[in-house]
């Protein structure tokens, strides 16, 4: 019986939608569905596909790394891991040089690395229930691959505050600190018409140039950073404070407290 891709792909003309499809996970980053969505967008360019929207089934866009596959994972050879972490740095990667206009349609849950998924797209739609949050370090673990490409919208002092202090943004204190573009009750509807927008008024090579040059402006360190932090993120999987933050959070669904043993 063949495996169904985790991603489903909607071409309607020059939008072509890639929708996240684990909805009973909150779409969360397992290892096949990082895959899936790092192929789909490497096979976006065909047809007359000249923007991208990514959004999420169900009630959640993603709720970021998949918990149960990180904790299983954590006795893995360190290569193993290592390979885990650089995948998920080369998606985003993708994500962030694709040339084609990408717009991101939030609802729900946008956390931790789903949050980056967002945030590594051109434009941000968000219903007014959706929700944002960097808890990775709730969790003991870091949000070492998201702070590589956050500066590109928010001021170092915000990325900072967001990561060390985390708590959920609505979609309105997402939209006032950069995260989020427009606030409406139909983001996938909106995020495919304002995508059609900008194809009718600008040139597909004009965009795709503009995009390399404001990436190169924002982020000239981008491939050293992605690579320093994957190294991280793949260190803090066996930090027993990692170990111990995801096996409380599966087993309590809250976060622990770090001052009980202090």
């Amino acid at each position: 019986m063949p495996v169904m891709p985790l991603v489903r792909v909607h071409r309607r003309g020059v939008v072509t939608v890639l929708e996240l499809s684990r909805p009973e996970t909150g779409n969360a980053l397992a290892s096949r569905l990082v895959a899936d969505l790092t192929s789909a967008l490497a096979a976006a360019h065909e047809g007359e596909t000249r923007a991208l929207v990514l959004a999420g089934s169900g009630r959640h866009f993603c709720t970021g790394a998949d918990l149960r596959e990180l904790s299983a994972g954590a006795d893995a050879p360190e290569e193993e891991r290592a390979a885990d972490a650089d995948r998920l740095a080369a998606l985003y990667a993708a994500l962030l040089r694709c040339p084609l206009l990408t717009v991101a349609a939030v609802q729900g849950a946008a956390f931790g690395g789903g949050a980056g998924l967002a945030a590594a797209c051109d434009l941000v739609v968000a219903s007014p229930e959706a929700r944002l949050q960097f808890s990775e370090v709730r969790l003991g673990f870091v949000p070492a691959l998201v702070a590589a490409f956050l500066p590109r919208r928010v001021s170092p002092a915000t990325l900072a505050r967001l990561v060390l202090d985390p708590h959920p943004l609505d979609a309105q204190a997402a939209l006032a600190v950069g995260l989020v573009d427009r606030v409406t009750d139909d983001p996938l509807g909106t995020a495919e018409a304002w995508a059609k927008e900008v194809c009718r008024k600008a040139s597909p090579s004009a965009i795709a140039e503009s995009k390399r040059l404001l990436l190169a402006f924002a982020l000239p360190g981008l491939d050293q950073h992605l690579a320093e932090a994957a190294r991280a993120n793949a260190r803090q999987r066996v930090h027993p404070e990692c170990r111990r933050g995801v096996m409380e959070f599966l087993a309590k669904r809250t976060f622990p407290d770090w001052l009980e043993e202090a």
